[in-house]
């Protein structure tokens, strides 16, 4: 089943970043999405390589970017990478949830290629990264045919993107603007996606939370619930 979520995981992060694969580990890196812990990182590491890991660093600070380097139950490799002087940066939490137990319509706006900068704009107002706006619109624009970009019809204020791959539907992106939270619309768009996964008979909806962003409690009260984590260092 982790490798299941983690392919799902890997195609998905590859729709928004460019991908290589290494040695041992797959790339991913989008210097118009500088320094984010999600979209620029190594991952699926299955081997203990320290030229690899130094190729890892020139590559980042060719691109003025730090490393993330993603380890999934992998002590060796954590070891490795302390040695090499990176420190310990967070913790990437994966939950799972199956289906609501009643069916109902939602007010949900799918984006389509001509109102992709809408969806754009939610996202960066949401992440405080309104310069990465034309690169998000890019990126939404030449993906919403594989990927499906919502945000909710009442206020245009919450958005998410899901992707389904090997009968998972990965919850990506969850964003809300500051000024329109606590109103339940993230809550409207997972029950939305868990309706998703209902009528499509998935095995479940998937998403990834990071320890410092402390939604863990707001997730379990939803009824999410965690399968594994990933450990995250950086230099």
């Amino acid at each position: 089943m982790i490798n299941k979520i983690e392919e799902n995981d890997l195609e998905f992060t590859a729709i928004w970043s460019k991908k290589a694969t290494l040695e041992c580990g797959t790339l991913f890196i989008n210097p118009n999405l500088p320094n984010d812990l999600f979209f620029d990182k190594i991952t699926n590491i299955t081997c203990l390589s320290e030229k690899m890991i130094d190729k890892v660093v020139e590559i980042f600070h060719e691109n003025n970017m730090p490393p993330y380097v993603y380890a999934l139950n992998n002590q060796k490799l954590e070891e490795l990478l302390l040695k090499k002087n990176f420190k310990f940066y967070d913790t990437q939490h994966v939950l799972k949830k199956h289906t609501l137990q009643h069916s109902k319509n939602f007010p949900i706006h799918k984006i389509e290629k001509n109102d992709s900068l809408l969806w754009a704009k939610i996202f960066c107002k949401s992440y405080d990264c309104c310069e990465w706006v034309d690169e998000v619109n890019r990126i939404v624009r030449n993906s919403y045919s594989k990927v499906e970009y919502l945000v909710d019809e009442e206020y245009n204020a919450s958005c998410v993107a899901l992707y389904e791959k090997n009968s998972i539907l990965g919850l990506y992106c969850l964003g809300t603007l500051p000024e329109k939270r606590k109103k339940g619309l993230a809550k409207l768009l997972i029950n939305y996606a868990l309706n998703k996964v209902k009528t499509r008979k998935l095995d479940f909806l998937m998403l990834e939370t990071y320890q410092k962003d402390d939604l863990l409690e707001f997730y379990s009260k939803l009824g999410f619930v965690k399968l594994y984590e990933k450990k995250i260092y950086t230099i």
